[in-house]
């Protein structure tokens, strides 16, 4: 249990009953954005749920005008006040554990839910499934409205090592997660607190080990909140005017290897696990490496992708690992295949198709069936 020292306020809690959902933010500044994302809060329809707001020492002047604004609304809340900054991923834990719902629902401090009505539809979705372990949902750009559909359908897409290696990149963008509360305390470890994934290693053990994942076919998070029509800053706005240097970048691809690779391989007899280190490690570098590329390229400076692939380098990525000959020689040569094509072929081709090829592979991952494992 939390430490009732680090609770600043508090309302509308029954002691005897839990509410169904949890609506967790792990917040560290950017006080205004919160406040736009606490509305989207305060006017859902489905009254099932607590606010939790775990704040990390935050440099601005959050700790005095959200608690009151929380108080104002009519939503059972939580604001924990940490007195140390934990940083991103012991801050999920900490949200994680705090938890009185059946189900966390994790939400960035800059993404609104999308709807008054989502909650409702979200709750409604996960009886319809059952109540699976992990769920992830759908989300959309606040601007454009552009739908990024992690979930074909409203399904359950299975348990075991093999769902968790076939899902594990649906999990990197935090909002729109559903843990099941106690499925995710029995799970908790530190290992990865430095990682910024956490929330990708606790799907996947959670999943290896034998829990359901369920996929909701609803748009359920507006991403990036603007305030005064701007975002809060990102990657895009920091590199933007980066030097010429092929220094070698890391962007945490690194990490997202590691996380589930931790996540999965100790639940595995040894002679499976190099063939599956393989399938995480070449899911990651012919998907999600070429989109930062040439997001990169597009953003920055094309010096700057050449940095991040020198920091994908297999001879230091894969040196930690256990890998079958061939294995590693199969990883080689996709990372240089995809590196060359990602550095030479012009930006303007993934620019006009790179939403519709997101969106068929990740169609195409959740139609194809996953043998369930022991």
């Amino acid at each position: 249990m939390p430490n009732a020292e680090r609770l600043l306020a508090s309302s509308g809690m029954d002691t005897k009953r839990n509410p169904f959902l949890t609506l967790a933010i792990p917040h560290y500044k950017h006080r205004r954005y919160l406040e736009v994302v606490l509305d989207s809060l305060f006017e859902q329809t489905y009254k099932g749920f607590e606010i939790l707001i775990s704040d990390d020492c935050s440099p601005d002047d959050s700790n005095a005008l959200i608690p009151s604004l929380l108080q104002k609304s009519d939503c059972a809340f939580r604001y924990y006040a940490q007195t140390v900054n934990l940083g991103y991923d012991r801050n999920v834990r900490f949200c994680l554990r705090a938890a009185r719902g059946r189900y966390v629902f994790l939400l960035g401090n800059d993404d609104a839910l999308a709807g008054p009505d989502t909650l409702e539809k979200v709750a409604a979705m996960l009886h319809e499934l059952d109540l699976p372990e992990v769920v992830f949902t759908n989300y959309e750009d606040w601007d454009s409205g552009e739908v990024v559909r992690r979930a074909h359908g409203t399904c359950a897409l299975g348990a075991g090592a093999a769902v968790a290696v076939t899902h594990f990149r649906s999990f990197s963008f935090v909002s729109g997660l559903i843990y099941d509360q106690a499925a995710a305390v029995r799970h908790e470890t530190d290992r990865w607190d430095r990682s910024i994934y956490y929330q990708i290693y606790i799907a996947c053990r959670i999943l290896a080990a034998g829990g359901r994942l369920g996929a909701l076919d609803l748009s359920a998070v507006r991403k990036d909140v603007r305030v005064e029509k701007q975002p809060v800053p990102n990657y895009a706005s920091k590199w933007a005017k980066a030097p010429w240097s092929f220094q070698s970048r890391h962007t945490g691809l690194d990490s997202v290897i590691r996380v589930t690779a931790d996540a999965v391989l100790p639940l595995l007899p040894k002679a499976e696990q190099s063939a599956t280190l393989r399938r995480i490690v070449a899911k990651v570098l012919a998907f999600t490496y070429p989109f930062w590329l040439f997001e990169y390229r597009r953003v920055s400076r094309w010096s700057f992708a050449a940095g991040v692939a020198r920091g994908l380098w297999p001879g230091n990525l894969l040196a930690e690992y256990k890998l079958g000959f061939l294995n590693r020689a199969y990883l080689y040569a996709l990372y240089s295949v995809v590196t060359l094509a990602a550095l030479t072929l012009p930006t303007a081709i993934l620019n006009q198709a790179r939403s519709k090829l997101a969106n068929f592979v990740r169609h195409l991952q959740q139609s194809t069936p996953v043998m369930e494992q022991r």
